[in-house]
């Protein structure tokens, strides 16, 4: 592969992925009150949750600093004539854009910066397409015009409990996250050019899971399409194993994954948030 591949903590990668293919995971950090823990290195999603329950507090986050960022690219450029890092939306994130800075700093090394305008497991189907596409000796332009269609057959939709975390982190508005409070209404969450926006006002967690699965099945034109589906939130929650049984059921032959929240997205989300992603690869 003559193109390395980075990407940030929040695309969650299981980590014999990580090892197989080679890529450069660039953390996000989340700090409590005793304290700030490395995404995928001090914390597990399990104990980021239990902690963030036992202290009850909203923790903050951080991108990955410059130093860190800096030292892997130079890293990599010794390597590599070409760099790809896919990143967390620019939209609730700085990664993208310190990203860059620091990219602009090598000389001899071509590094492309690519805005996933997303993140979690969205953010791991274009990784994971970036990766196939370089390990068939793909160039450069190749794969950022297919992450670019890939992109755009993207779609993932996101339930939280609790809309103050949003909130209080600057990802919502207060006025829709008071909105949500006072009509004890769930609102369906979706990303919108980089930001997070809210898609449809239902009414129950059980209603917001009925429209999800209506919003694939209006997606899905073309059975022949190679289709990727990924639930995403809490395995004991009742609305992921009734995404998880709802897609098996109805359709069988597509490829269906069960994933998490890390801590970065967790502190923005809340402990039972749950949501579901799909593409055609």
């Amino acid at each position: 592969m003559s193109i390395a591949i980075v990407t940030d903590s929040t695309a969650y990668l299981d980590p014999s992925y990580i090892d197989a293919h080679q890529i450069t995971i660039l953390p996000l950090s989340t700090s409590f009150s005793d304290g700030t823990y490395i995404e995928g290195q001090d914390l597990t999603a399990d104990q980021f949750y239990d902690k963030m329950a036992k202290l009850d507090e909203i923790p903050t986050t951080s991108q990955p600093s410059t130093g860190l960022i800096q030292e892997k690219l130079q890293q990599l450029a010794e390597t590599y004539e070409e760099i790809l890092v896919l990143t967390i939306s620019s939209g609730i994130s700085g990664t993208a854009q310190t990203v860059q800075t620091m990219a602009s700093e090598l000389s001899n090394t071509r590094v492309e910066v690519y805005d996933s305008e997303i993140t979690c497991h969205p953010l791991a189907f274009l990784v994971e397409k970036a990766v196939t596409l370089a390990e068939q000796g793909e160039d450069m332009s190749t794969i950022l015009a297919a992450l670019n269609e890939l992109k755009a057959n993207l779609s993932a939709y996101f339930v939280v409990e609790n809309l103050n975390h949003l909130a209080k982190g600057g990802r919502l508005s207060q006025a829709g996250a008071m909105m949500g409070g006072l009509l004890k209404i769930k609102p369906l969450l979706y990303f919108k050019e980089g930001k997070i926006e809210v898609f449809e006002k239902v009414r129950t967690s059980k209603k917001a899971v009925t429209r999800i699965t209506d919003l694939f099945e209006e997606s899905y034109t073309n059975s022949q399409q190679n289709w990727q589906i990924a639930v995403i939130g809490p395995e004991d929650n009742a609305y992921v194993q009734s995404l998880l049984t709802y897609f098996k059921e109805n359709h069988p032959d597509i490829p269906i994954s069960l994933h998490y929240f890390g801590p970065v997205i967790g502190t923005h989300l809340g402990a039972d948030a749950f949501g579901v992603t799909w593409t055609i690869q």
